[in-house]
């Protein structure tokens, strides 16, 4: 059993005394993840013809803006767990938030492809360290009784940050311009963790706690059968609702349907709003089918499938009603339901000590995919690029670089689908601590 790998034994979690205190922590933890995921949606996505007209460069020079920020994001969550298992979530959301605002304030700056990079990197360096860090400091002053639920408030939470990126930037963007928009979002940022470490400095008693895992943890992790389909279900699932969410989901609709900015901005606009009350639903929903995941994590898939083949049916037709396409994006958002199953499922099934490194394995592995899916999108955009219309302020691919791409989608989809049916049911339990509470037979 991978559990006797890990030799410490979890310390117990202080109790609050100051409930006020714990929710400013929880409030202003949030607010520094609302900008990062703010980040994470608003480039290259809803500017990426700006971008693109603005350096002059191919799809996959943008697209790589997305990959950068993925690559390091994803490259770093393991490392941000172990890290926050060692350290405790203050430090770490310190740590991360600095370096987000820096990146932040830096990438309206730029002036070159190359400075443009680094500040990306920053922001996805920054942005690594900040989730774990909210999840962290949830599973210590609530404890496992409010973990699904308050986990869904943070991805809810998050995911208004990412509806801020959509038609509210894009509104933003047509008035002052994406350097003048972006600066300003970075100054907010910078404000918000000010406000988060003046009030760090008077709860210091509420967050002293900090576990002492074995780093033979991440082993035990990894060597876990019980969460290897869990590992194939979440990155495909998430990658391509982020493909289509965050990176091409808005050129999609203005290169093939031909729409204006502000309506392909709106469309994603509300695919986050459903892809928000979808997170929230995913931490209360296994409540009423008896505390069940599989069922849950199944449609997910199911939805993702719904959505990609919609919207291939769509190119194969020839179809550009707003309507149909508004309801392909609304399946795929409604997948964000198993982005709070799945963290908690990841806590259920890993030893209770490692709440962080747990969740940090597979949050890694799904923003990885995410990068790898990008980088794969920017360059079937590129093969098509002879095809491809060049204007004044954008370069319009053809149908079938997409139609290639959502078959890449569906193909990677039905992978996930059939990993979803070998998940281990947990009933809102740990297994680990389950197991170690089972009575010894007698002989």
């Amino acid at each position: 059993m991978c559990s006797q790998t890990i030799t410490p034994k979890r310390m117990p979690a202080p109790a609050v005394q100051h409930r006020q205190a714990a929710f400013a922590i929880f409030a202003c933890m949030n607010a520094i993840y609302f900008f990062a995921y703010f980040h994470r949606i608003a480039v290259p996505g809803t500017i990426f013809d700006e971008l693109q007209s603005a350096f002059r460069v191919s799809a996959s020079a943008i697209t790589a803006l997305g990959a950068i920020y993925l690559y390091i994001y994803g490259g770093m969550q393991l490392f941000a767990g172990m890290l926050n298992d060692r350290l405790g979530a203050v430090r770490v959301i310190v740590i991360g938030g600095l370096l987000l605002c820096v990146g932040a304030i830096a990438f309206p700056l730029a002036t070159t492809i190359p400075f443009l990079y680094v500040a990306r990197g920053l922001v996805g360096l920054g942005s690594s360290l900040i989730f774990l860090s909210v999840i962290k400091a949830v599973d210590m002053l609530y404890g496992p009784r409010l973990f699904s639920q308050l986990l869904s408030v943070t991805v809810f939470l998050g995911c208004v940050g990412g509806l801020a990126g959509t038609f509210p930037f894009e509104r933003a963007v047509s008035q002052w311009g994406w350097r003048g928009s972006m600066l300003g979002a970075g100054i907010l940022c910078s404000l918000a963790l000010i406000v988060a470490m003046l009030l760090f400095r008077k709860t210091r008693d509420v967050m002293q706690y900090a576990s002492r895992t074995s780093p033979l943890v991440v082993k035990a992790i990894l060597a876990n059968r019980s969460t290897w389909p869990l590992l194939v279900v979440l990155p495909l699932t998430f990658s391509i609702y982020f493909l289509l969410q965050a990176t091409i989901g808005k050129k999609f609709l203005l290169d093939y349907c031909g729409m204006s900015s502000s309506l392909a901005a709106s469309i994603t606009f509300i695919m986050m709003l459903v892809s928000m009350a979808a997170a929230l639903a995913g931490g209360f929903l296994p409540r009423l089918i008896s505390d069940q995941r599989k069922p849950l994590m199944i449609a997910a898939v199911i939805c993702v499938i719904s959505g990609c083949g919609l919207l291939l049916v769509l190119l194969h037709l020839g179809i550009n009603s707003t309507g149909w396409f508004l309801l392909a994006y609304i399946l795929l958002a409604l997948s964000m339901i198993a982005s709070p199953l799945g963290s908690t499922l990841m806590k259920e099934l890993n030893p209770p000590e490692a709440v962080g490194t747990s969740i940090g394995v597979s949050n890694g592995m799904c923003y990885v995919a995410v990068a790898l899916l990008t980088t794969v999108a920017g360059s079937v955009m590129d093969r098509f690029r002879d095809a491809a219309v060049t204007t004044a302020t954008a370069i319009i691919y053809p149908r079938e670089a997409y139609a290639v791409t959502l078959l890449i989608c569906i193909a990677l989809a039905l992978i996930a689908l059939v990993s979803a049916f070998f998940l281990r049911e947990t009933r809102g339990r740990n297994v680990f601590a389950a197991e170690e509470a089972a009575p010894v037979p007698t002989p």
